[in-house]
């Protein structure tokens, strides 16, 4: 699977990442605390406890973010549902499924499941700064108050019912049950979803208005965040429904032009990528497929060498591409692109190769039979 950010670590097969957009929001929550929060509610306090307390409380407060994704990961693994990753980004975290809920229960348990873990982490927080108020430092107290204050405003936040937010997925799975139409359902969050992102960043510009720059801005790149992924969110459930129970024998490219693994990367891009304008070849030794060589692999070699480089010294191996066989689910295998970050498989029936299925192809697929109506 194609990693996506540093690696922190793994809990029970589930990797957990770090991307690099995370370190802007933590640097953003830091300061906002150490400027603003407590400065302004415990007055006299040194700058550089302010700035120590401020670090401990961004990282309480995402740590609670990845407690609330590994509740919908176990929520998921128990129905079921394998989680391949969660992820800790610049909007907050993300628990990534190799494949989506088939049921509506199991949607609506999963996607439960986090605003559920928050809203007892933010009654932890919250019952820990009225108990220990008596002996904590003003500023340890601060630091409960405010994580248990935001784990209740995050609760609320993903109540909203609208897609991708946890709120969206519960109406979802409730529309889907009573309707048994997945894509009407995803339809109707899907638009409610897009309203609430319009809402934020016209909310944002006010606040830019009103002299709060960097709020204003968080909220518009929020909104458009969750804009683009009300639409996908749409997008991938068409797709899914566009793709479901037809075989890759369907779609695929079938007797594909190959090359042979010595031949050098001049006569590859003038007898091959200009005349047939393919981005991608089988190579081929003795009839035996044994990689796939693809025009980026090209560029990335200087010119002058490409007299004397062969298409086996730029090539990836067969051993290193996924491969997938001709009655496999069209769906399903773009799925696997997905999370390899490939835009092309091999198909392979009995060991042999009998064609190539790329993103293109079946993106073109489901345009066309959204186009006729099929």
């Amino acid at each position: 699977m194609q990693r996506q950010g540093l690696t922190l670590g793994a809990y029970k097969g589930i990797r957990i990442g770090l991307d690099y957009s995370w370190f802007i929001m933590f640097v953003l929550v830091v300061f906002m605390l150490a400027r603003y929060f407590f400065p302004q509610n415990y007055e006299g306090m040194p700058a550089l406890e302010a700035w120590i307390l401020s670090v401990l409380g961004a990282l309480l407060f995402f740590v609670s973010i990845l407690l609330h994704e590994f509740a919908h990961a176990l929520a998921a693994r128990k129905r079921n549902v394998e989680i391949s990753e969660i992820i800790l980004f610049i909007f907050g975290g993300l628990a990534r499924m190799k494949k989506e809920p088939e049921r509506a229960s199991d949607e609506f348990v999963i996607a439960g499941a986090g605003p559920l873990c928050s809203l007892l982490l933010g009654g932890i927080f919250l019952g820990l700064s009225f108990i220990l108020e008596p002996v904590l430092r003003e500023g340890l107290h601060g630091v409960l108050w405010y994580v248990g204050y935001v784990n209740i405003l995050l609760v609320l936040f993903n109540l909203v019912p609208g897609f991708p937010l946890d709120g969206g997925r519960m109406l979802r799975a409730a529309l889907w049950h009573y309707s048994g139409n997945l894509r009407k359902s995803t339809r109707i969050v899907s638009s409610m979803g897009q309203i609430f992102a319009f809402v934020l960043m016209f909310t944002g510009v006010l606040v830019i208005f009103g002299g709060g720059l960097i709020v204003g801005v968080v909220w518009i790149f929020v909104g458009m965040f969750l804009l683009q992924s009300a639409k996908s969110g749409y997008y991938m459930v068409a797709m899914r429904e566009g793709l479901s129970g037809i075989p890759v024998q369907k779609i695929m490219t079938t007797n594909p032009s190959t090359v042979h693994p010595d031949v050098s990367l001049r006569n590859l891009v003038n007898e091959y990528f200009f005349k047939n304008r393919f981005s991608c070849f089988p190579v081929m030794r003795r009839g035996e497929f044994v990689g796939l060589v693809e025009i980026n692999q090209v560029k990335s070699v200087e010119r002058d060498k490409w007299e004397f480089t062969r298409v086996s010294d730029i090539m990836t191996p067969r051993e290193e591409l996924g491969t997938v066989s001709p009655d496999t689910d069209a769906y399903d295998v773009l799925m696997q692109m997905i999370d390899a970050g490939r835009g092309r498989l091999p198909v392979l029936e009995n060991d042999e190769l009998v064609g190539i299925i790329s993103r293109k192809d079946i993106l073109q697929f489901v345009e066309f039979r959204e186009a006729l109506g099929t």
